[in-house]
């Protein structure tokens, strides 16, 4: 469906587990019900402050 998914865990073997998932399939039925969820809404409305707040953003990383 084109989404990415951003890993929210600093520890690398959760990130390995999590990525762990391609034991499975959905079955054309079970991706057209999923499908039936999307309401063509938006979650997230960005307004113009926000984006310039972002694009200023500059984050503290973390030394290993």
């Amino acid at each position: 469906m084109g989404f990415v998914v951003i890993p929210g865990s600093k520890n690398v073997d959760h990130i390995k587990d999590n990525l762990n998932i391609m034991d499975f399939e959905l079955t054309s039925d079970e991706m057209a019900e999923i499908a039936m969820l999307d309401k063509g809404e938006r979650y997230y409305h960005r307004t113009d402050e926000q984006l310039l707040q972002f694009a200023a953003w500059r984050p503290d990383f973390e030394k290993v």
